[in-house]
């Protein structure tokens, strides 16, 4: 190992201000000991009044990692013979529906845990605190979604899919979701601050939420984020010492000090590719982790945001190594891959350089099935083509020649640039390809002509600030684009018209919403975020 810790916290220093990150925390965990803990910054940037240095027992919102701790749950359950993870949902919730008659009949715990239910992304930041909210939102929220596939098909990130298993786990041991895993999961493995519970969490040293003006102004968000309703996908708050111990658990199958939290089998389930992610690197989801390869190396972990709270969690179980890093400010800075991947080199001692992937020949009779228009919430517009006898994606408006890695898999190179796409096509027979995988999200076919702008002028009352609880956003025309600034997304991209206020980005899907009076007063991302118009309406 030569991991030079004073150049880590040199690189984490100026990370932080670079990303305007007011506190950060890391830990760096060898088979059952934390080797490292430190942090950085401050829990509020308005730390003469309510601010406390950063330590690594500050609080943190966790955000989705809280969804493998509630997976930690569901198999301490499976392995109590309550649950059964291939058993339809409904013989746990007879009444239970999704918007597609008889779409449920055959979805498992399996596929919630998987991602692979067809239930959408969906998240509501105020909702419901009293502990029956979880029911209340499986019984009024969850039959309303729109499936954005058949169950079974495809990978499709959902947290609405982790609140019903969560439910499930309220219904089988009859004790309400917090209470269930602070019995199973949290007193087992001595993570002492973990909870749910906001009034248990201010009573220790809490990180703040922070919003950045387009000035680069930090300030605290005076408001505290609670839904009782999705607990069980992104609401925990928890330490990154607390973290380190439910990664002992998963690097030493199963085992926690002299405890057996899980069996080995258990965890290798946890950890085994469920579904495909179709990249170029091998990536896959397990039940309710990552998993990843980085240099012929094995990863498995789960990221999460929360607020503005942003959480890194990696583990290489082969080599007994996790590391932990947590922040109150979400920033590419820190959640590109690149930090946490340095600091496994340094750790493992690995090659400098990433191994290219090797191109094959590819299947031209495929072809015609793949060519078409793809729309995803996270990833924008799609379109595959056959130019000049090459695939080729693309993607909002940016044109990557594609090379074929194995069947249905190919990969293609941004221009100017060293960063690689991946694109699965999922497989339909001899029909037309209706869903694919760019980067590990889910696009699905549409009817698309790209046609020219008549009167971009027209897209002026949508120019302004929008901002939200995450991200801040400034789009308006330039020349003959319109186009979206954003910071956090590290820069500057092209919008492009999908008809009335719709529009697709690098980004993802950007829609502007308008009041009774006409006026354009905010805009939905991803059909997932609202973003308020700041300032006067133009």
């Amino acid at each position: 190992m030569s991991l030079n810790l004073y150049a880590l916290e040199q690189q984490i220093e100026a990370r932080m201000k670079a990303g305007h990150v007011p506190g950060f925390v890391l830990a760096i965990v060898k088979n059952q000991t934390v080797i490292y803990a430190r942090g950085f910054g401050f829990t509020a940037v308005d730390h003469d009044e309510c601010g406390l240095p950063v330590t690594p027992q500050t609080l943190f919102r966790i955000g989705s990692t809280t969804k493998s701790l509630t997976g930690t749950a569901v198999m301490r359950l499976v392995e109590a013979g309550k649950l059964d993870l291939d058993a339809p949902v409904k013989s746990y919730i007879p009444w239970l529906t999704f918007s597609e008659a008889g779409a449920v009949d055959g979805v498992t715990l399996r596929m919630l845990l998987s991602h692979t239910s067809g239930l959408p992304t969906e998240d509501e930041h105020s909702g419901w605190r009293d502990p029956s909210g979880l029911e209340t939102y499986v019984r009024e929220m969850i039959p309303q979604f729109p499936l954005v596939a058949p169950p079974g098909k495809v990978f499709s990130y959902s947290g609405a899919g982790i609140c019903l298993a969560g439910y499930i786990a309220e219904v089988v041991s009859s004790k309400n979701y917090a209470q269930l895993m602070q019995e199973l999961v949290f007193d087992p493995l001595e993570m002492k601050r973990t909870t749910f519970d906001p009034t248990v969490a201010m009573t220790y040293p809490l990180a703040q939420s922070h919003d950045l003006s387009a000035d680069g102004i930090l300030t605290v968000q005076h408001r505290y984020i609670e839904n009782v309703g999705e607990y069980p996908e992104s609401y925990a708050n928890s330490t990154v010492l607390d973290l380190a111990n439910f990664c002992m658990m998963q690097i030493n199958h199963g085992r926690f000090g002299d405890v057996q939290i899980l069996s080995p089998a258990s965890v290798a389930e946890m950890q085994r590719v469920q579904t495909d992610l179709f990249t170029f690197n091998g990536a896959g989801y397990g039940l309710t982790l990552f998993l990843n390869q980085h240099k012929g190396i094995r990863l498995v972990g789960h990221g999460g945001q929360m607020s503005t709270h942003f959480t890194l969690l990696e583990m290489v179980p082969d080599s007994g190594i996790a590391i932990i890093g947590m922040g109150n400010r979400f920033s590419t800075e820190f959640v590109s891959g690149e930090f946490m991947n340095g600091i496994l080199d340094h750790l493992l001692d690995l090659p400098e350089g990433n191994p290219k992937p090797q191109a094959v020949d590819p299947d031209k009779s495929r072809w015609g099935r793949y060519a078409g228009s793809y729309l995803g919430n996270w990833k924008g517009l799609a379109m595959i083509q056959v130019c000049d006898d090459r695939l080729v994606l693309d993607w909002n408006g940016e044109v990557i020649p594609l090379n074929s890695l194995k069947d249905y898999l190919y990969y293609g190179q941004k221009p100017n640039s060293e960063e690689l796409v991946s694109v699965g096509f999922i497989h339909e027979g001899l029909g037309e390809t209706q869903y694919i995988l760019l980067n590990g999200d889910l696009c699905k076919r549409i009817e698309y002509e790209m046609s020219p702008v008549s009167n971009i002028d027209a897209w002026a009352i949508y120019a302004g600030q929008y901002q939200g609880y995450l991200f801040t956003m400034t789009t308006g025309l330039e020349g003959d684009r319109f186009v979206i600034h954003s910071k956090d997304f590290g820069g500057k991209c092209n919008l492009i018209p999908l008809g009335g206020a719709r529009f697709a980005s690098q980004v993802g899907i950007i829609e502007f919403q308008a009041n009774q009076d006409g006026v354009i007063r905010s805009l939905r991302l991803a059909d997932y975020l609202t973003l308020n118009r700041v300032g006067e309406s133009k």
